[in-house]
């Protein structure tokens, strides 16, 4: 179970108390959707929970150069995030190569 599912059982009273414990400023936040999104916005799992949903189905692709395809879209040079039909359309094309993550990510310093 993820940790937005386990807060979203809680009380609006257990998050208010889970949020003073954590030091989470709730100034002027009373509905129980805002409270889990701020608390959300704390929790660095609820970060990496939404990267790997909006990375499902995605596909990191390195561009050497500008493209256009009509019916499948364009790439600029260096990395790009399609979709996995359209990889699959991108990767027949010489200039165009799957990225790995940990490529993409060392590109921009996460690693």
């Amino acid at each position: 179970m993820s940790f937005i599912e386990e807060m979203s059982k809680k009380t609006v009273f257990e998050l208010k108390s889970y949020a003073k414990q954590n030091n989470i400023n709730l100034d002027g936040v009373n509905k129980k959707a805002e409270i889990l999104e701020v608390i959300a916005s704390f929790n660095p799992e609820k970060k990496v929970e939404i990267e790997e949903e909006k990375a499902q189905g995605k596909v990191a692709l390195y561009s050497e150069k500008n493209l256009t395809w009509n019916g499948v879209g364009a790439l600029k040079r260096g990395y790009n995030i399609v979709t996995k039909e359209a990889s699959e359309r991108w990767l027949q094309h010489k200039a165009v190569r799957e990225a790995s993550p940990k490529e993409v990510a060392t590109y921009f310093g996460e690693v």
